[in-house]
C-alpha cells in the first residue's frame, strides 16, 4: 500500500514538474513607421501603394489617409527594396527605399514555429517625396513600437 501511494505521489510530482510552454499568440514580426512633414505628424491623403522592389509583391495596396505603416521584412536578404508610389488626381510619384538589415533566428520552443527578428543597419531613399528616414528603433521583432520616422519633403504651393 505504501509503495502504491509513493508511486502515485512521485507520478504527480513528475507531471507537475513538466513545463507547459505557450507560444506567443501575436507572432507577427513587422516594421512600423509614421510620416512627418516639417516637424508635424501627417497622413498621406492620396493613394499609397508599397511594393517589394520594382516588380515584387504588393505589401500595401491603395491605402488612403495613411498615417502609420506596418510592413514585413524579407527573411533571408540582407537588403530590402521598397517602392513607395503615391498617386493623386493629376500626379504619380515614386520613391525607392533600401533597408540594410541583419536577420536573427528567434527560437522559443520545439512546440513553437521559428521566426526571424531583424536589426536595421542603415536606410536610404531616392528623395523623390521622402526627404529622409530616421531609424527610431532598429530592432524589429514582436513589439508593436515605431521603427521608422519617414520625413516627407515640404509641400509645394
Amino acid at each position: 500500500m505504501r509503495r502504491r501511494i509513493l508511486l502515485i505521489v512521485s507520478c504527480i510530482l513528475m507531471l507537475a514538474a513538466c513545463e507547459s510552454y505557450d507560444c506567443t499568440l501575436y507572432n507577427y514580426v513587422g516594421m512600423y513607421g509614421t510620416f512627418e512633414q516639417e516637424g508635424t505628424a501627417v497622413q498621406i491623403k492620396d493613394t499609397l501603394t508599397i511594393t517589394s522592389g520594382k516588380d515584387g509583391p504588393t505589401l500595401l495596396n491603395r491605402s488612403v489617409n495613411t498615417a502609420r505603416l506596418s510592413l514585413p521584412l524579407s527573411y533571408w536578404q540582407d537588403e530590402d527594396t521598397l517602392v513607395f508610389t503615391v498617386k493623386g488626381e493629376d500626379y504619380l510619384v515614386q520613391d525607392t527605399v533600401w533597408i540594410t538589415k541583419t536577420n536573427q533566428v528567434h527560437y522559443e520552443s520545439p512546440d513553437c514555429p521559428t521566426t526571424l527578428f531583424h536589426e536595421i543597419q542603415s536606410i536610404r531613399s531616392t528623395h523623390e517625396f521622402i526627404e529622409s528616414i530616421t531609424v527610431i528603433r532598429s530592432s524589429v521583432n514582436y513589439e508593436l513600437t515605431n521603427n521608422l520616422q519617414i520625413h516627407l519633403l515640404p509641400a509645394s504651393d
